[in-house]
């Protein structure tokens, strides 16, 4: 394993593993933190050989953290900036215009390829790619595919049933939230169908659209049975989705 360290921040636990085994697979060791202020505290006695953040944290947005980490990097010279990775499922003209003039090394978009890392990482490491970055990913993790969509799909359900009260309460901008971190899950494990039904949600909340929430709700509990079917669901998990109706 080589020794090059990478920080990221994300702080929703699919995406950090998903993430962390696509790293694994590359033969790089990853730290995982999940808000900007643990990065921060984690950046005071560790120096990474690049930063990968989400745009969205629970404490602040990615763009937030670069700028307090090129703050904190003018205040004490003395170091090359520390490569800092942007990603998101947002457009990339929208994360590379919030992050102009902030020295961000590169700008991704969800769902990441193990090929994007390689490339976007590729200048900062001089080590080369081992034999067992052939290996995948998922099994570098010790995570199964099924593993990480059953855990999608439970917490799939989950959110469909804290979307609906969000709706019922006509709460659009928390219902916006919600379909937002569903929709990056989903893109992350390449769930077409549930990350574009979240979006569908999401977008429609933004505009206020609440007469067809309903019917893009019914789409997304479609699209998450149809996945259940897809990696034969425990019953346990299947109940879930029966208190969602």
């Amino acid at each position: 394993m080589r020794s090059a360290l990478i920080l990221v921040v994300e702080d929703h636990p699919i995406n950090r593993r998903m993430l962390q085994a696509q790293l694994a697979a590359e033969c790089w060791q990853s730290e995982l933190v999940a808000t900007g202020a643990e990065a921060l505290l984690w950046l005071t006695h560790t120096r990474p050989v690049a930063v990968i953040t989400d745009y969205v944290l629970e404490d602040m947005t990615g763009v937030e953290l670069l700028h307090r980490v090129r703050r904190w990097e003018a205040d004490a010279p003395g170091f090359p900036p520390i490569p800092m990775i942007l990603y998101s499922g947002m457009s990339l003209e929208y994360l590379q215009n919030e992050s102009r003039g902030l020295d961000c090394t590169a700008v991704l978009t969800k769902p990441i390829s193990r090929l994007q890392l390689r490339q976007t990482l590729a200048p900062f490491l001089t080590q080369a790619a081992t034999s067992e970055s052939s290996a995948s990913a998922l099994s570098d993790s010790g995570d199964s595919a099924d593993d990480l969509l059953a855990e999608l799909l439970q917490f799939g359900y989950q959110q469909l049933i804290c979307l609906k009260l969000s709706i019922k309460n006509q709460q659009m901008s928390e219902t916006a939230s919600i379909a937002h971190g569903l929709r990056g899950a989903a893109a992350v494990l390449r769930q077409t169908e549930i990350s574009q039904s979240a979006a569908e949600i999401e977008n429609q909340s933004r505009n206020n659209a609440s007469e067809t929430l309903d019917e893009a709700c019914t789409r997304l509990q479609h699209a998450l049975e149809r996945l259940a079917l897809q990696i034969k669901t425990p019953r346990s998990v299947m109940a879930t989705s029966t208190t969602s109706r």
